[in-house]
């Protein structure tokens, strides 16, 4: 490694000969680079992202690879959070995952991403399912009363609620409601 330090890096030659070859073949392939220095991936990247016909993930391994070959190629960086893995694998997996569920059909109903967590800055509200006591803790009363609009907005303030103590960062970005 020129300029020191501990770790072996990818050799840059081999990596951009490769992807040299696949942009010759789909000059629209879309490529994404995962480090610890790119943009934090997110809900909307995942919705723009779902839109591409081809992407290319490049996963180093060991201390990196040649910036070289990320500055020539990179249509993208991302990282999925603060903290270091042996590699850029399993970043590629949960990226891959959270892209694909916002392709039409992939999910079994596309209505199942109609209210999701990460949209308008707020987590889903939580769920339950029958019987409506489990071990002393009971469902929500006007959930079985089958009021939709009522639900609606018990759910929208659960939501809130949810957000506000897990993720106040989140909540810090809503829009004050009137």
């Amino acid at each position: 490694m020129i300029g020191g330090g501990a770790g072996l890096l990818m050799f840059p030659q081999p990596l951009d000969e490769s992807i040299r070859f696949l942009k010759e073949k789909d000059k629209n392939a879309h490529v994404i680079f995962l480090t610890p220095a790119g943009k934090k991936f997110n809900q909307n990247d995942a919705k723009r992202l779902s839109k591409k016909d081809h992407i290319c993930f490049v996963c180093s391994r060991y201390e990196g690879l040649d910036e070289r070959v990320v500055e020539l190629w990179a249509d993208e960086v991302f990282c999925i959070g603060d903290f270091v893995l042996t590699g850029g694998e399993l970043p590629a997996l949960c990226i891959s995952d959270a892209i694909s569920r916002n392709i039409p059909g992939v999910l079994g109903n596309d209505m199942s991403l109609e209210v999701e967590s990460f949209e308008d800055n707020l987590l889903e509200a939580p769920s339950f399912t029958k019987p409506d006591n489990f071990r002393s803790i009971f469902v929500v009363s006007e959930f079985l009363k089958g009021n939709h609009a009522k639900i609606h907005n018990l759910k929208n303030k659960m939501a809130h609620c949810k957000t506000r103590f897990f993720r106040p960062d989140l909540y810090q970005k809503l829009k004050p409601h009137k």
